[in-house]
């Protein structure tokens, strides 16, 4: 249905949030940017310096471990919660596709999320909607996280042309080690189902650092149950064929009537088979460090990171007895429905992942440094085993298929030179080449047993490879005390090759491709004094496509189909107009920064259907033109009205349209896939003294659409994307020097939104840490 809320009630409801955040934004702001002698370098809240480059002509946010704990934080893409312009499409803890949205980008746009954890990529460029590893870091290690927005540096691949994210994690000075045991719990009630879906998880870190030699020792386990995520629906009845194929229809109850995003109705008939996932997931890190020389450092680390899932459904559709209906035709309401034989059919999830990083680099003071980063990311095992027939004889075995993704992987190599100025001169350079090469493996066959047999004959593949080159160089150039430039460019080559697509009788494959772009920077900063710093930054960045964007598709008669092997890269014109300031009256402090930024993107890439033949083709390509404009505000405030009290906020108010889409008109004009019109967060922590700190936090995120042409009118129910208002809280108490626990609650208030999946209830989080 329609919100019913009128449009005079909305504009105040806009107005008393801005209301509520507002207060902050005469004090605050987060962490880059107060000018020094020798440049700008982000501020260092806590003992965790930022990684980092000092000069970069980006705007960044920062949380640091100590500040997370004020939060609920319980996988490591939790720091990004309420971070300025940013979404995590977190569906419930241990989701391992959560996606990042950004200023002008959707979680549909998964390669604009370039993701670091201690200078080794651990972005995964396979597909459109493969998240990043988040998993190669546990949450015990995590010391900071930084947020970069804008393609406004050298120094990032095209993908910047989204959000950057660089995790950092403890390094030991001394012998130092911590645990923590947590158990979180919801009850769920949504589309005619309902339960209550727990879990823990377990995480302990351990380094040391004596003499040359470093180390440190990481395992977490998490095990939870999720909240459905899919429904089966209903909303065409069967075809004439179908209802005389199936002889006697029964008649069932249970279906919940509602209405689709487009504000068609149709039935919901409970989760599919594989919208309840029960997984356990363990990873170890093992990172050795050696000091060769007091100014050369080497490192080497080892990540494993296992999951094992279950995934299952439940029918809610009864017969006359009461038995639960899993497949065929059935008649609700007097209407005729074919249910599919495997609607309600299982899943099991097995993957292996296993991550090498080596690091050697330089640490001068000033002068030339040299660095060199090498990751190489193997995904060993990914067997997605799903059964074909429906329960319940689909639980003890049977036909179904056998999906393996095994052997795909990725490797990356950094080299990179800075040189530091020394006191009074005034050029900070930065040079380097990167290179990666993304490899993917799909291939699904049919299997006599789902749950225990092994592949038999072949029902599709596809696969193909692509490499990325670059050369950078940026100069940093302090022209006065007031004034300080930044002039950089980027040229990157890409490659795609080896693309193939099979079937069960064909193999064809697809032609190779080569591709460049040169990607130039500018930035100019002012900082009149009085702890202001304004800068204009402008950046092109381009994004190429990624492997399965590419390569996948079917064939048909011999001929590929439903794919475009000949994507063009995304191309990124962005603009930002920066005002950065820090306060202070006697013991209060604060910083606020304010931005107004422009991203014209060229060539987006984005599944969409092309209108103009016929039949129409829905698959991935280019859309021609997408803008997006805003303003931005960050802050925070320290010892405000209270001593202890903080307040952090940020507001950012974008309108992002299509412009030009030459395969499917209609959507000229129409709001952008789901970047709201407003979002906005808020944590207000107090600490009572030396024991108890206390938090409360909003989340909001304004209207948004699912759909090209903007026809979801009815975003708040499954399968749209909601408008939310959400409150979490947190209570914490140190019981000594080493022991700590906590009680913590998100969506407070249980709120029901959605993402396309249904988004978690109200959560509750108990948690004992201790440290040493």
């Amino acid at each position: 249905m329609r919100d019913s809320i009128n449009p005079s009630l909305r504009r105040q409801r806009r107005c008393l949030l801005v209301f509520s955040i507002s207060p902050l934004f005469v004090a605050s702001g987060w962490a880059q940017g107060i000018a020094t002698e020798r440049a700008l370098e982000p501020v260092t809240v806590t003992a965790t310096r930022s990684p980092l480059d000092p000069n970069l002509p980006t705007t960044t946010e920062s949380r640091t471990a100590q500040q997370l704990r004020e939060q609920n934080f319980v996988n490591v893409e939790d720091a990004l919660r309420y971070m300025p312009a940013t979404t995590i499409r977190k569906r419930y803890i241990g989701d391992r596709n959560s996606l990042i949205g950004g200023r002008s980008s959707s979680e549909l746009q998964a390669p604009r999320g370039l993701v670091y954890a201690d200078g080794y990529l651990v972005s995964q460029f396979l597909g459109q909607f493969n998240a990043p590893r988040w998993n190669v870091v546990a949450p015990e290690e995590l010391a900071r996280i930084d947020v970069l927005y804008g393609p406004f540096s050298a120094l990032y691949p095209g993908n910047s042309i989204g959000t950057t994210v660089v995790m950092t994690t403890r390094q030991p000075k001394q012998f130092e080690a911590s645990a923590r045991v947590q158990y979180f719990t919801q009850d769920f009630d949504d589309a005619g189902f309902s339960g209550t879906y727990s879990g823990h998880q377990e995480s302990a870190w351990l380094g040391n650092k004596n003499g040359d030699w470093s180390y440190t020792i990481s395992a977490n386990r998490l095990k939870n149950k999720s909240q459905p995520m899919q429904y089966v629906t209903l909303q065409t009845p069967a075809t004439a064929r179908e209802i005389a194929a199936a002889g006697v229809i029964p008649a069932v109850t249970g279906a919940v009537a509602s209405t689709d995003p487009t504000g068609k109705p149709w039935y919901l008939a409970g989760p599919i088979g594989s919208a309840i996932e029960d997984s356990t997931q363990e990873q170890v890190k093992l990172k050795l460090g050696y000091d060769f020389t007091s100014t050369l450092y080497g490192e080497a680390l080892y990540t494993y990171w296992h999951n094992d899932s279950r995934r299952s459904g439940a029918s809610i559709l009864r017969d006359a007895a009461g038995n639960p209906v899993y497949s065929g035709v059935v008649s609700i309401a007097g209407t005729p429905y074919n249910l599919p034989a495997n609607a309600y059919s299982p899943q099991n999830v097995e993957e292996g992942h296993g991550m090498f990083g080596f690091t050697l680099k330089t640490r001068h003071k000033t002068g030339w440094n040299a660095s060199a980063v090498a990751t190489i990311y193997d995904i060993t095992t990914d067997l997605t085993r799903s059964a074909t027939t429906a329960p319940p004889l689909a639980l003890s075995g049977g036909p179904g298929t056998y999906a393996d993704n095994s052997g795909t992987g990725w490797k990356t190599l950094d080299l990179q030179s800075t040189y530091t100025p020394a006191l009074g001169e005034a050029h900070a350079i930065a040079l380097g080449y990167h290179v990666n090469r993304y490899d993917l493996q799909n291939r699904t066959s049919a299997t006599v047993d789902w749950r225990n047999a092994g592949p038999a004959n072949s029902l599709s593949a596809f696969a193909g490879k692509t490499s990325l080159q670059a050369l950078f160089a940026q100069d940093t150039w302090k022209i006065s005390s007031q004034w300080l430039s930044t002039l950089g460019v980027r040229y990157e080559e890409w490659k795609a090759m080896e693309g193939r697509r099979e079937n069960a009788s064909a193999v064809v494959p697809y032609a190779d491709r080569k591709e460049s772009a040169w990607s130039p920077k500018a930035s100019l900063s002012y900082m009149p004094g009085g702890d202001i710093v304004v800068r204009a930054s402008v950046g092109k960045g381009v994004r190429f496509p990624t492997v399965a964007e590419l390569f996948q598709g079917s064939i048909v008669g011999n001929v590929l189909v439903n794919n475009n092997p000949l994507l063009q890269p995304e191309s990124s014109l962005a603009k930002e107009l920066n005002v950065e300031k820090g306060f202070g009256w006697n013991e209060i402090a604060g910083t606020l920064r304010a931005s107004i930024f422009e991203d014209d993107i060229h060539d987006t890439i984005l599944s969409q259907t092309n209108t103009l033949v016929f039949p129409n083709i829905t698959n991935i390509q280019n859309i021609d033109r997408v803008r997006t404009r805003g303003i931005e505000f960050s802050g925070n405030l320290n010892d405000f009205l209270l001593k202890g009290l903080e307040l952090t906020g940020n507001i950012t108010f974008a309108r992002s349209v299509i412009l030009e889409n030459t395969n499917n008109p209609a959507s000229i004009g129409k709001k952008w896939v789901r970047v709201p019109r407003v979002r906005a967060n808020l944590i207000a922590s107090y600490r009572a003294g030396e024991q108890w700190l206390a938090s409360v936090a909003l989340r909001h995120s304004g209207r948004q659409y699912n759909n090209l042409d903007n026809s979801d009118i009815n975003p708040n129910t499954y399968g749209g994307t909601s408008s939310y208002t959400v409150w979490d809280a947190k209570a914490r108490y140190r019981i000594n020097k080493q022991l700590e626990a906590s009680f913590g609650v998100n969506n407070l208030f249980d709120k029901k939104y959605y993402v396309f999946h249904p988004y978690p209830g109200r959560s509750l989080f108990g948690e004992l840490h201790a440290s040493f």
